[in-house]
């Protein structure tokens, strides 16, 4: 694989959880792969989550062909939750039933984590959420905060 980046701009969004109302914020951003676009993500980020008491980011990360004349066939998407123990980010692939690509018509087909288990289109998933995770900077208030939590 060639050399990663990720472009976004200082856009956040505000919703809600649809299973128990706790607020999040989203951002967006597109991954390129030396220089071509590869995918396309949505980073919700929890300050509390529904299944966990500690700040958690799901990311929806959409992969495939985004060149003129392919459509949704051409790409399919994951959802990854991300959270942080101690000083290291911690990823699984979530089967939550919503997804802002299907939605918009974006993607086909979504990965599951079973289908994940050993695939490596799932491995290829969790390489682009790591560097998402690591180098999008609006996303560290996420897992510096658990990690003073932790040094107390």
């Amino acid at each position: 694989m060639g050399l990663l980046r990720l472009e976004h701009d200082d856009q956040v969004t505000q919703g809600v959880c649809a299973k128990c109302s706790a607020p999040y914020e989203s951002v967006i951003g597109v991954i390129y792969e030396d220089d071509e676009p590869v995918a396309i993500y949505r980073a919700d980020v929890y300050e509390r989550f529904h299944r966990n008491p500690e700040p958690r980011v799901v990311l929806s990360i959409a992969v495939g062909d985004w060149s003129d004349g392919t459509d949704r066939s051409d790409r399919c998407s994951v959802a990854i939750e991300a959270w942080s123990v101690g000083d290291r980010v911690h990823m699984a692939i979530s089967d939550r039933s919503d997804s802002p690509w299907e939605a918009l018509e974006v993607v086909s087909w979504r990965l599951t984590s079973q289908a994940a288990s050993g695939n490596p289109l799932g491995e290829a998933f969790l390489r682009l959420a790591d560097h998402v995770v690591y180098d999008d900077r609006r996303l560290r208030k996420a897992f510096s905060a658990r990690r003073r939590e932790e040094a107390l």
